[in-house]
């Protein structure tokens, strides 16, 4: 049985699938609204159970975390010479992590940052709300 497509002709792919699409991917993008723009981030990150992780430092992200803003995460990957890839979207509310023991675990998943001109000693967890992915064979 072929997998199910959307009306553009794209494999949808099941949620088991996007989130281990997710937790292999390193590098994804945040959206969210600063000053009342839309910005678009390249983070590296890790998945807690359903939820996406991101280690910051003080700045927009965190102020985003820290009123509980709506945020959208997507990853993706393409092959040019076959002219496919696959794409994944995440959406939900983005929160800063306080809880010791919370912090502690998130230490464990082994998450650091990639760029080391700013200490990233802040957490910031996005629970999923909605999630979709797609993906393009040809």
């Amino acid at each position: 049985m072929a997998p199910p497509t959307d009306r553009n002709g794209f494999e949808i792919m099941s949620p088991d699938e996007c989130w281990t699409q997710l937790s292999r991917t390193p590098v994804g993008r945040i959206a969210f609204v600063a000053a009342g723009s839309p910005v678009i981030l390249p983070v590296n990150y890790a998945v807690d159970g359903r939820a996406v992780v991101v280690r910051t430092a003080i700045g927009e992200k965190l102020h985003a975390a820290s009123v509980g803003q709506p945020v959208a995460f997507e990853v993706d990957s393409w092959e040019d010479r076959h002219r496919s890839g696959w794409s994944v979207l995440v959406q939900g509310v983005a929160e800063e992590v306080e809880d010791a023991a919370t912090l502690a675990r998130l230490e464990g998943l082994g998450l650091q940052p990639w760029a080391d001109s700013v200490e990233r000693d802040r957490w910031i967890r996005i629970r999923t709300e909605e999630g979709s992915g797609r993906r393009l064979v040809r």
